[in-house]
């Protein structure tokens, strides 16, 4: 039997390195740890939702 399993399509990544408070930083990584999602994932969606819902120049 062959299973091929197939690689997901890369995203167009840029690295971006924050320093975040230290108490914002462990609630992140509870959340993360809770949920089984990455950081960069939450943070992603965080600012996409961020970015919706104050971009007044659209």
């Amino acid at each position: 039997m062959v299973v091929i399993t197939m690689a997901r399509p890369k995203k167009d990544n840029k690295a971006l390195n924050i320093k975040l408070d230290a108490k914002l930083y462990e609630e992140l990584e509870r959340y993360c740890d809770k949920t089984k999602r990455t950081k960069t994932s939450v943070i992603e969606l965080a600012l996409e939702e961020y970015l919706k819902n104050n971009n007044k120049h659209d």
